[in-house]
Order: structure tokens, then sequence, then C-alpha cells
């Protein structure tokens, strides 16, 4: 049984043992036996659900491009080098500046993975004059914990393509061209002229076969 399922079948079984509680002709100790077995389901469902979390059981599961060959992704064949960041709901692909400054908001595996898609393309379109710097790494002090960033500076030392990947909107830096927002229901983009996200499905890691 799928952890959906079963706590299907606790809320529904604390829902019934309660109202009949309220409505069945039980007399003597019955009554107060059924309203402690409908809270013991209902702690149990609060800890299915926890647990559930714990295991990552509630990781957004947006879908995601896959296969593409990053350089095919992040170099322009007719101009600049462009980054996808991936397509909107119609298909359209949904691309940025690789000089641009990206934000990544959220928390989990897919949110580190949409950072880290964007991030493989920020390497690749790197020119061999570019210092291309991690953090966490030995050049770069330590962040707080959930955040992350991947700069890519020019010979003078100049930010020439940023993406950052924080936690929450309370941690998002101040400068910045295009948010990636994950949440548990999916991923949106958003700009800072846009009043809303629109969904993206967005571009993962390429995996080795």
């Amino acid at each position: 049984m799928t952890p959906f399922a079963a706590r299907c079948v606790l809320v529904g079984t604390a829902i019934l043992l309660v109202l009949a509680g309220l409505l069945a002709p039980v007399a003597g100790w019955s009554r107060p036996v059924l309203f402690a077995a409908g809270g013991c389901c209902a702690v149990l469902d609060v800890l299915l659900h926890r647990s559930t979390r714990a295991a990552g059981g509630d990781e957004p599961r947006a879908p995601a491009d896959h296969g593409v060959p990053v350089p095919d992704r992040a170099v322009g064949v007719d101009g600049p080098a462009r980054l996808l960041l991936g397509h909107r709901p119609d298909g359209t692909p949904d691309e940025t500046d690789v000089t641009g400054h990206i934000v990544v908001i959220g928390t989990g595996v897919l949110a580190a993975a949409v950072f880290e898609g964007i991030a493989e393309q920020v390497r690749a379109a790197a020119e061999r004059d570019d210092d291309v710097r991690g953090a966490p790494s030995e050049r770069v002090p330590p962040l707080p914990e959930g955040t992350a960033v991947l700069a890519r500076l020019d010979r003078a030392g100049h930010p020439h393509g940023t993406v950052v990947l924080v936690p929450g909107l309370g941690t998002m830096p101040r400068v910045w061209d295009v948010v990636v927002e994950v949440t548990r229901y999916g991923c949106t983009v958003r700009r800072p002229a846009d009043r809303r996200g629109v969904a993206l499905r967005p571009t993962l890691p390429v995996l080795d076969p």
C-alpha cells in the first residue's frame, strides 16, 4: 500500500469513528473509546505524513527535460550564448542570457537539481579567460545551509553570469534577472516585470549513461 493510500484509510477511519461516537446509540465507555480510536488514527496520519516528507515522498515531481547535451543548450548558433531554463506548458523554450543573474528558490532534491542543471550550462558557456567559481569550495567562503552559488567572472573579476540557490524569498539576492521557484507543486519562472510566475518544466542535469 502506498503512503497516500494508507493516509486515505487512516483519515476515513478517523472520520467514521468520530461520527459513530457522535451519532451512534452507544452508552457507557463506548463513546469515549470511539473518540479515542478516532484520535489515534488522526495521530497516525500525522506521523505518516511527516515520515513520508522526511523520506522525500513529498518532493515535487515536475516533468523535466532530459538527455540534451549541455553544450547544445548553452551555446547559441546564430547569436550570443543562451541558457535553457526549461519549457513552458505550450512547449515554448524559456531561455535567458548567459550573462544574467538567475536565482533558484526552493529546498530539497528537485531545487538542487534545477540549480545544477543551470550551473552546468554556465560552466559550459565559460570562455578560456573566464574564472568559474562555485560554493562550497576552497576559494569561496562557506554559505548558509540550503544555499549554493556559481559565478562566472571575466578577466577583470566582474560577474559575467551567476546562478544562486536559496531556500526562500527572504534570502534572495538584491540583483536578479530571472527567478525559478521550486515548490512541492512544481516549478515557475518569473522576471522582474512579471506579476506572477509561469509554469515551467525545468531543465535538469544530464545523467551519465
